[in-house]
């Protein structure tokens, strides 16, 4: 959760908001797990909140949502809402595909998500994008102690007193935008955000190249923090990790957070500020960010099947399949944020919980700390094992009895044929062919976690890291032994 209250923090949230965002991360499944996953849903929420999303538009969300609202309704009825929105169901794409079912008039499901028409117009909400959408439905809900329940409750009953309208969906959108910008402005302080945004700007301004401008690398995160941890808001080199790649995202897109009093009402009339729905502007807006491969396999369908060992073979490569774009952006950084960061972690617990002086300084010290060259031997197994396991998951799909459109060479035929048979765990025998549909999910998300794997190696690789890890040592150990002098004391 530290990430996304971060990003809250950043923005100058207050208790009351911090309150409702860690209920709503708190909230659980029948079977005691997360309902939401911590990245990319609670991520994109926090930064929704925040009004740091991307687009012309800060609320487009609330647009989406309300569609949603309309289609399930109409699908489902009234009562159906709480059925869909409040499920304790883990919210996946594949659980949002498996319940939503039916046509109506205006409303159908296709093979990407929920479609609606109206006039001569057509909206899609895709099933990756419910997950955060269904998220931002309870936070809504639940803001200010259920404070807007029954007037969010009555606003979407009357959206669906008749079929999908956009006049009606559109003042749905602006109902929930008034009403949330009130919720903002009560307890967002967006200067707090841009004065540390500011400081970074300005940090990265006086390192300023009159050839190439202003460049971010890997050793401005552990600069920036060398200057200020001994402040309460850097003490940790993971909290200004993430605050670099918080920057760098809305640098790339040259903008730094913004009052989010200032989102745009939807409609038509430009000269007002109004955004039109219709416009190449909103039309091009890309809703996507990045989604944890690993999201794929923590599916219901997927538990049957053990793709992955979670100490040897998921554990070490869970952060950089979560951090995405932002770990191959600053891949030292990031090297850094796992090595000595989770050093820093271990010093913070070992004192919470009253631990021996010679545990914490052992720590401090940076004794038994996971080289570097032995970090990317670690990668390469993990990198061989997902290599196998796409190799036994096109055995799968080669013998399932579906349709295949693609012929596969002999030689990938029988490597992955050998591949399935040393597969010695739960989920790869003769039952495998059977889940067809789970190894095919699989495939796509094994190509990803390769693709991102590869270049993060290749980008330490062409660093020389292996050269920097005894240097690195000494500098951290010098940080943690000025952060920590009371335990040498």
């Amino acid at each position: 959760m530290d990430h996304t209250q971060n990003i809250l923090r950043n923005a100058g949230g207050k208790d009351p908001l911090l309150a409702d965002f860690t209920a709503l991360c708190e909230t659980t499944t029948l079977q005691g797990a997360p309902k939401y996953a911590l990245r990319p849903t609670m991520e994109t929420l926090a930064k929704f909140i925040c009004a740091q999303g991307n687009g012309p538009n800060k609320d487009m969300a609330l647009f989406e949502l309300s569609h949603l609202v309309c289609g399930v309704g109409a699908l489902h009825g009234v009562t159906g809402l709480s059925d869909f929105f409040l499920a304790p169901n883990k919210a996946t794409p594949a659980f949002y595909k498996q319940v939503l079912n039916g046509t109506t008039p205006g409303v159908s499901v296709s093979q990407s998500g929920l479609v609606l028409r109206y006039d001569d117009k057509s909206f899609e909400v895709r099933f990756g994008r419910m997950p955060f959408l269904v998220a931002l439905y309870e936070f809504l809900c639940s803001m200010d102690g259920f404070f807007y329940y029954q007037t969010f409750n009555d606003l979407f009953e009357r959206l669906l007193e008749g079929p999908p309208d956009e006049k009606n969906i559109r003042a749905c959108s602006n109902a929930l935008a008034s009403d949330l910008r009130k919720y903002r402005i009560a307890y967002l302080n967006s200067a707090q955000a841009d004065g540390k945004f500011s400081q970074v700007y300005k940090f990265l301004q006086d390192r300023f190249d009159e050839e190439n401008g202003i460049i971010l690398h890997d050793e401005c995160v552990f600069d920036f923090w060398h200057l200020h941890n001994q402040g309460k808001d850097y003490r940790g080199y993971r909290t200004v990790f993430d605050l670099f790649c918080d920057f760098a995202r809305a640098f790339e897109e040259s903008r730094l957070a913004t009052a989010a009093a200032h989102a745009a009402p939807l409609g038509l009339d430009s000269e007002a500020g109004e955004v039109d729905i219709a416009s190449d502007l909103v039309a091009d807006v890309n809703l996507d960010d990045w989604t944890s491969p690993f999201d794929i396999f923590d599916e219901d369908e997927s538990g049957d099947i053990r793709f992955f060992k979670i100490k040897t073979e998921r554990a070490p490569i869970e952060n950089l399949m979560t951090y995405g774009p932002d770990a191959l952006r600053l891949p030292l950084a990031f090297l850094r944020y796992e090595i000595f960061g989770q050093v820093q972690s271990g010093i913070t617990t070992d004192l919470q919980v009253g631990r021996p002086k010679s545990s914490v300084e052992k720590r401090i010290a940076c004794e038994d700390v996971q080289t570097y060259e032995e970090r990317l031997q670690e990668c390469q197994a993990i990198l061989s094992h997902i290599k196998n396991l796409q190799a036994a998951s096109l055995h799968v799909l080669n013998n399932s009895g579906g349709d295949n459109l693609v012929v596969f060479p002999t030689a990938a035929v029988e490597r992955g044929a050998q591949a399935f048979s040393k597969m010695k765990r739960k989920g790869f025998d003769d039952q495998a062919m059977a889940h067809r549909d789970v190894f095919e999910r699989a495939a796509h998300a094994l190509v990803a976690m390769e693709s991102q794997l590869v270049r993060y190696m290749k980008a330490l690789e062409d660093k020389k890291v292996q050269t920097l890890f005894p240097q690195d040592r000494e500098k951290f150990k010098s940080q943690f032994q000025l952060l920590y002098q009371e335990v040498r004391t």
